[in-house]
């Protein structure tokens, strides 16, 4: 009678091999990690401000979060309380005492180890994999959240550049229109001369 024997036996230690995801962050581009802006105001004041970006709690874009996942390996430990002895490729799996005998999690063979170390080592190889697998979702993410080549802001003297020029044009319509409807030349002269007075103000 052929006997099969399988690594390990009803009570014995071993130490599962498994990967999950970590959340991580890239380091923040805007504010070097400090957190906060040095900011100058048109009128020349100087103050400091939260990071737009790595201060926030969301983030409506998700090309500007700085937050992504990757695979790491973990290892746990448990104790063999059934044997399932199979020939097939898919090999002998057990079901442990802390998951369930009978109605439980299944381990396969290859995936159980007798110390921690090993465990690890080979968790380690599947993240490594998972991790560097472009097409997966994790790559995809880390791509993402890696560019930043959206995430713009207008300079504040450019804009107040910007908003006088807007309200010169403006006042110079106004002024255009005053002066169509002046009467006599010291209507015009009177029109002009409380225009400059304004823009001096």
């Amino acid at each position: 009678m052929a006997v099969i024997t399988t690594k390990y036996d009803i009570g014995d230690t071993v130490w599962y091999a498994n990967i999950t995801t970590t959340t991580k962050h890239h380091d923040c581009p805007d504010c070097l990690g400090s957190r906060k802006w040095t900011c100058e105001s048109p009128a020349g004041g100087t103050f400091e401000v939260d990071c737009p970006r790595c201060s926030v709690s969301y983030q409506s874009h998700d090309a500007l979060n700085l937050k992504y996942s990757i695979w790491v390996p973990t290892a746990r430990c448990l104790t063999i309380g059934s044997v399932r002895a199979d020939t097939s490729e898919d090999g002998h799996q057990y079901m442990c005492l802390e998951t369930g005998v009978g109605s439980g999690s299944i381990y396969r063979e290859n995936t159980l180890f007798e110390t921690q170390a090993e465990a690890m080592a080979s968790a380690q190889v599947e993240a490594d994999a998972n991790n560097a697998d472009g097409e997966g979702w994790v790559a995809k993410q880390y791509d993402k959240t890696a560019s930043f080549s959206d995430y713009q802001l207008k300079d504040a003297v450019m804009a107040a550049a910007e908003s006088r020029a807007s309200s010169a044009l403006y006042a110079c319509g106004y002024l255009l229109d005053d002066l169509d409807n002046a009467e006599s030349l010291e209507d015009v002269r009177n029109t002009m001369a409380a225009w400059r007075e304004k823009q001096a103000a």
